[in-house]
């Protein structure tokens, strides 16, 4: 997936880097052509918000910290082909092509619901209910909004979509992840959001036909796994879609199995084999936050122990599937036991 740029890169985007990278190598290692792409998600209101706060422009604040994720990529020793911008003028002509090709299945209307600019996102009434009117993930309060928008029908695809995961055309590992959308789809897919008033978040897309509008930044930025590869006209696209899997966190499930399987049928597209979804990082056990005080860099542990034992660490001490832990200690240990005394004896061993 590609990285929102409201924060700094930290050690969950550094994770999903290096299991990206290992696969991308292991199918060259087996003479498979691969394009590996990651990039950088760039646009909407939190963007815009973190710019003004830093008193930037919008697009300066998106170029200093879209370089971040790249050197983040660099120092990690990550194998990605491709490095795509949301801001690139080619994914802004791509994007609004796949809009005109998804026409059918849009349309205007009223939309009231609850908003958080930190999750950029629309939440229902239960949920807001349920927190007590205020966002647990940014500590603050949900906005009701009023306002016209574009909907896309994504309520129309909910049994193909369904249909291909459990047919196992469409694979979601691990299994948890499978039921857990699956679930999402028996309650019920509605018809999302795909814009907002210009005049509300200038910093977007606009819609074609209509620059009242912007497009909503999670509609455009899951058009990014085809834009960079040049569809619709593209030797690369026709080549290498659909893609054989996306590395995706836990927290972005719903947009990428949902939402993205809906465009993806909308444009008469295959989805993508397989969705790998991978779990989070705490650091001594709880949630990273800077409040606590308990935030680390991936910069950081690299420059203490090097590139490949961070690799070495986050593939085989932070679980595949589920949640894993960071702890110096924990590090320390493995760096010494297992890749002094036992890898670096045997390699000893057998020069």
């Amino acid at each position: 997936s590609i990285p929102y740029v409201n924060g700094e890169p930290h050690i969950g985007h550094a994770l999903e880097f290096v299991m990206a990278d290992v696969l991308a190598r292991a199918a060259r290692a087996q003479k498979t052509p691969v394009i590996f792409s990651t990039g950088t998600d760039e646009h909407g209101g939190k963007v815009a918000e973190k710019a003004a706060e830093h008193k930037l422009k919008p697009e300066v604040f998106a170029d200093q910290m879209s370089k971040k994720f790249q050197d983040l990529a660099k120092m990690l020793n990550v194998s990605n082909d491709r490095f795509i911008r949301t801001t690139d003028p080619a994914h802004v002509q791509r994007a609004q092509m796949i809009w005109k090709n998804l026409q059918k299945d849009i349309y205007k209307g009223k939309y009231i619901g609850w908003y958080c600019t930190g999750d950029e996102a629309f939440f229902t009434e239960a949920v807001v209910k349920e927190n007590k009117g205020i966002c647990p993930n940014h500590n603050r309060k949900y906005e009701q909004v009023q306002e016209e928008n574009y909907f896309f029908k994504l309520s129309k695809y909910a049994p193909q979509i369904k249909q291909a995961i459990e047919s196992g055309a469409f694979r979601i590992a691990p299994a948890t992840r499978k039921h857990e959308i699956l679930q999402v789809i028996k309650d019920g897919l509605e018809d999302i959001s795909i814009s907002r008033p210009s005049n509300k978040i200038t910093w977007g897309i606009p819609v074609p036909g209509d620059t009242t509008q912007v497009m909503y930044v999670w509609f455009e930025a899951l058009m990014n796994y085809i834009t960079v590869l040049g569809y619709p006209e593209h030797e690369d696209f026709k080549k290498y879609w659909p893609a054989n899997v996306q590395v995706i966190g836990k927290d972005i499930l719903r947009f990428h199995a949902a939402i993205w399987s809906g465009m993806l049928l909308g444009l008469g597209l295959p989805l993508p084999r397989m969705l790998y979804v991978h779990g989070f990082v705490t650091v001594d056990g709880k949630k990273m936050s800077k409040s606590l005080g308990n935030s680390i860099t991936p910069e950081e542990i690299i420059k203490k122990y090097g590139t490949d034992a961070f690799r070495y660490f986050f593939l085989r001490h932070i679980p595949s599937y589920d949640d894993g832990d960071f702890n110096w200690d924990k590090l320390h240990k493995a760096y010494n036991n297992e890749l002094a005394n036992e890898l670096g004896n045997a390699v000893q061993r057998t020069a």
